[in-house]
């Protein structure tokens, strides 16, 4: 017998007693619905992680973070535009700014967004013009 199965015949097994009970006792006893409990974060989680508001509120706070990730020279030339599969957009205005950014910062800016974020959060960064 399947599992779904054995829910159900233990389901009718108690909803037999409880009313075995009513009887008995002669009041009405509501039926026990913890089995049926959830977490409200367990089903909030999965209900961002459907509608993709996870990636989104991450993206919200690497924006929020990115001054005190980058400094105040950097982030006044950048801006984070998107967070997708873990790549970190950044638009950078000017080409030698860019430059600069993917040649000598761009590892310490990683490791510094995976230590506040997760290393799941942003996996990599991509400097494009804007």
């Amino acid at each position: 017998m399947s599992e779904s199965h054995n829910r159900q015949q233990e389901s009718a097994k108690a909803r037999r007693h409880r009313r075995m009970l009513m009887e008995w006792r002669g009041i009405y006893e509501a039926p026990d619905l913890r089995a049926f409990e959830k977490n409200v974060g367990d089903v909030v989680g999965k209900i961002m992680a459907r509608a993709g508001l996870g990636e989104r509120l991450a993206e919200e706070a690497v924006v929020q973070e990115w001054a005190a990730v980058v400094g105040t020279f950097l982030a006044g030339h950048s801006k984070p535009v998107g967070l997708r599969a873990g790549v970190l957009q950044v638009a950078v205005m000017q080409a030698t700014v860019r430059y600069d950014l993917e040649r000598n910062h761009k590892r310490d800016i990683l490791r510094r967004l995976q230590s506040r974020f997760g290393r799941q959060t942003v996996t990599s960064l991509r400097f494009v013009p804007g």
